[in-house]
């Protein structure tokens, strides 16, 4: 099996060294657990438009290569740019980016990592599929990328030969995902093992911060943002909303939608969500307490509105990320 790995400049380098470290890994450890060598061989090549490169040197176990038109590949992995150099990456790299789109019409599976998912976007050959990026720059993706469907809420997304996971760090289980994919179950969980990699099985909401959406120039329902967020407290209804705004409810539910990507009752919900997900992290306050904190005043419907938008109870929320024990 051969797997190509971008080695660009402004590439975040973990992203770059980390899979040819599990790839590598595996192919050294297996032989060591179970007496015999994997089925498929490994050759990783850490492939690059020019002379420069991220690291100048091959990293252990991987070659150092320019782009050549008859060399094929299995796999070719796209790691993560630094994010504030999206735009100078996509404009600089345009001949990594044809040679990606050749490896895939040669048959090649391409799995991008993180913001990586831009410049594997810029083939063209996510038009019409789905991907998924880290959940802070689905955004910008989405209005660089409008023809992808961003499944931001997704660590792991696969479109048979082409593949994205979220977060940055969120490859090593990608690669765990991606050695199943090619080596088989068994390898996969030997792997999983020898590295001590659990497998995601949480969604990104879980990991997620809400960010509140005022990049827009809808003055009148920005106003109404900043009532909801000081106010989430309290009982706040559509109409009362709408009148804010001098609006009929249908036309506020529009231009809200319209201004944010959420429905006003979306809004206040992810408000007062994220304001209980800081008091759990922060405060050893009971469930129930922090529901009425936020707005609810059935605990269980609390309950199900986080877990709705956060993939967990509270309480596990509580366990995973907060600094007091639960109650």
């Amino acid at each position: 099996m051969r797997i190509a790995i971008l080695n660009y400049p402004d590439a975040v380098p973990t992203c770059v060294t980390g899979p040819a470290d599990i790839w590598n890994g595996m192919r050294r450890m297996y032989p060591v657990l179970t007496g015999s060598a994997m089925k498929m061989p490994i050759e990783i090549d850490f492939v690059s438009a020019s002379a420069r490169t991220l690291f100048a040197t091959p990293v252990d176990g991987g070659k150092q290569r320019k782009l050549a038109a008859g060399a094929g590949y299995d796999l070719v992995i796209v790691p993560a740019m630094r994010f504030e150099k999206i735009g100078v990456v996509l404009e600089r790299e345009t001949t990594l980016i044809k040679w990606v789109q050749r490896q895939y019409t040669q048959g090649a599976e391409l799995a991008s990592i993180c913001v990586g998912a831009f410049l594997l976007a810029a083939t063209g050959l996510l038009t019409g599929k789905k991907a998924t990026t880290n959940w802070l720059f689905a955004d910008q993706f989405r209005k660089q990328f409008p023809y992808v469907d961003v499944e931001d809420d997704k660590v792991i997304v696969d479109q048979g030969r082409l593949h994205s996971c979220g977060g940055a760090f969120s490859f090593t289980s990608f690669m765990i995902y991606l050695i199943e994919k090619f080596c088989g179950h068994e390898e996969s969980i030997i792997a999983s093992k020898i590295l001590m990699i659990n497998v995601h099985d949480l969604p990104q909401s879980t990991f997620s911060i809400f960010r509140f959406q005022h990049e827009h120039d809808d003055e009148a329902i920005g106003g109404v943002q900043l009532f909801i967020e000081k106010n989430y407290k309290q009982a706040l209804s559509l109409e009362a909303l709408a009148v804010r705004c001098n609006m009929s409810v249908r036309n506020f539910i529009r231009r809200f939608e319209q201004a944010t990507t959420n429905t006003p009752l979306e809004y206040l919900q992810r408000v007062r969500i994220e304001a209980a997900k800081k008091i759990l992290e922060t405060k050893n306050v009971g469930i129930a307490q922090i529901a009425a904190r936020c707005g609810y005043e059935d605990v269980d419907y609390f309950g199900k509105i986080f877990r709705r938008h956060v993939a967990m109870t509270p309480r596990a929320y509580r366990e995973k990320y907060g600094k007091n024990k639960s109650l």
